[in-house]
């Protein structure tokens, strides 16, 4: 059978996007029959034989939207610009290893796009790399997928060994611009094909020797599988971030294949550098100069001071916040919850402020090892003020003060806002500083010069949100706080209890990306110290809260 150009050309194209998919035989048997003038029948792939059906039918666009629509979102974002043809994109995939955005920008980095297409394409895909500007991830939800696939993977492929989430998830950066799973495997091609069935074949949108690219849970998850000795490499690529891996280009070249990722930055004659540090902010020029710090970590924590409950948008009682808090091994936490003129779902009304403090103190009695601080998050008005009157704040073991509504104020008005509360007596901590939303919305344009001058000189503490809504303040501004002498309080801002874990730890690794050690910590000193800390404020004492 004679076929006509026009589809002679479809079944090559379609060629090309199986291969950007796949090493498999289809392409060349599609390419052969194409050759021959003729319309494969069927392959061994469902999935492709369904679209050359199409293509016989007279259907050839629709076979090739389809397949389009089943490979990886940066080549077909790059085949939609206009910038690469498809026979150009599978040559990036299969002899570029270049399958995502992160992908791309280390090939940028190394040479890769340079040596494949020539210097003058690999700077139209420099330039086109730098105004992408693709949103990311929310580092919630990239947890959420991540977290379900493990526990596929961990009983789908048991063999598997060393699996933990890389790239911004590893980073804890607040946007993930791609969801990374590093394993190891004696046999990686064995996993790989476990890991592919995974999803229907039209979800998985890339396979290689030892990769996999799923659409899995309505996400694009890169799952990697390492043999043993090279397992430190792929971690430490798949890590990033961009900026973190040129400056290590810089300083040991493309190095070599190593099996702990220890070994990759002795390869440059450096110590190991924590994750949440690999962005480029002088993390390496530190580390050469052995002035790393030691940063945060989960252990040092021993409370939380930011929780709500049911009494207002909190989905757990108060006696269920309590018991979860004492499972985790806490010292001492604080029941907070919003003042009643907060925008929240539910508040605090203050009729029943007696009544909640009358319930913490019967929960001290069952509790007795872990202090129960009664406190609230109160709102700072739009005139300044804060929204429970002082004789009721009086009677609060903690107050913290947020700005919830920045009420159309521009950036003088909602940081004179927030210095007023910051001045108050009784306020201990300004909780999530800039309220931004992650992916939603940036944080409020404070003067956070003036605010963290003020908060070191009346000993108010600045808070590290670990709500992954929040995760406020982010990394660069807590090391900012850090370094202008400010304390600062890692909490949770948890509303039900199966969180309170996970939202530490995010504020942990939030803080960690702002370079932050204990000694700057309020919630990793003990109890006697956080009572002291509050009792110095409120008797304008004024510490600072330098470590």
């Amino acid at each position: 059978m004679n076929i006509p150009s026009d589809l002679r050309s479809t079944l090559q194209e379609l060629a090309d996007w199986i291969e950007i998919r796949t090493a498999s035989p289809e392409a060349g048997q599609i390419r052969r029959s194409a050759g021959a003038g003729a319309i494969p029948a069927f392959t061994s792939s469902p999935f492709v034989t369904t679209l050359l059906q199409e293509v016989a039918s007279g259907n050839g666009s629709r076979a090739l939207s389809r397949i389009r629509a089943a490979v990886p979102s940066m080549v077909r974002h790059l085949f939609d610009a206009g910038l690469m043809t498809p026979p150009a994109l599978a040559r990036l995939v299969r002899h570029g290893g270049v399958v995502t955005l992160d992908d791309l920008g280390l090939a940028a980095d190394d040479g890769r796009l340079a040596r494949l297409f020539g210097e003058g394409t690999a700077g139209v895909l420099r330039k086109w790399l730098d105004t992408a500007g693709q949103p990311g991830t929310p580092l919630g939800r990239a947890h959420d997928v991540a977290d379900a696939l493990l526990v596929q993977l961990a009983r789908a492929a048991p063999t598997l060994t060393a699996v933990e989430p890389a790239g911004g998830i590893r980073r804890c950066d607040s946007l993930v611009s791609g969801i990374v799973i590093v394993a190891r495997s004696d046999d990686p091609g064995a996993a790989v094909h476990t890991i592919a069935q995974l999803e229907p074949e039209p979800g998985v949108l890339h396979r290689s020797a030892r990769r996999v690219i799923l659409n899995y849970r309505q996400a694009e998850v890169d799952v990697r599988v390492a043999a043993p000795d090279e397992h430190g490499t792929v971690l430490f690529t798949t890590t990033g971030s961009r900026a973190h891996y040129r400056g290590m280009l810089t300083s040991r070249g493309r190095g070599g294949i190593y099996p702990r990722e220890e070994q990759v930055y002795a390869s440059a004659g450096l110590p190991w550098i924590a994750p949440e540090l690999r962005e480029g902010t002088g993390e390496i020029e530190a580390a050469a100069a052995g002035r790393l710090p030691t940063l945060i970590e989960p252990r040092h924590i021993r409370g939380d001071l930011h929780m709500h409950s049911t009494y207002s948008d909190g989905r757990d009682s108060v006696d269920a916040m309590v018991s979860a808090c004492h499972e985790l091994g806490y010292e001492y936490i604080a029941i907070t919850d919003h003042s009643e003129g907060a925008a929240a779902s539910r508040t605090l009304a203050a009729s029943e402020v007696p009544r909640q403090r009358e319930e913490i103190a019967r929960l001290r009695e069952r509790y007795p090892g872990m202090a129960i601080l009664h406190g609230v998050e109160v709102d700072i008005l739009p005139g300044g003020g804060l929204d429970f009157t002082d004789a009721i704040l009086e009677g609060f073991d903690i107050v913290l003060a947020s700005l919830h509504d920045d009420a159309g104020h521009d950036r003088a008005r909602l940081t004179k806002r927030c210095l007023a509360a910051i001045r108050h007596p009784l306020v201990t901590v300004i909780s999530h500083p800039s309220n931004r939303l992650v992916g939603r919305r940036d944080g409020y344009p404070l003067d956070f010069d003036a605010i963290f001058a003020a908060a070191a000189e009346t000993g108010t503490a600045l808070e590290i949100d670990g709500a992954p809504g929040h995760l406020d303040l982010d990394g660069a501004r807590a090391r900012a706080a850090a370094q202008a002498g400010v304390t600062l309080a890692i909490d949770s801002d948890c509303h039900r209890a199966s969180s309170l874990r996970r939202q530490m730890l995010l504020g942990v690794g939030t803080a960690r990306r702002g370079w932050i050690e204990p000694a700057q910590v309020l919630t990793a000193r003990p109890i006697e110290a956080v009572r002291a800390f509050i009792r110095a404020k409120r008797q304008g004492l004024f510490p600072g809260g330098g470590a």
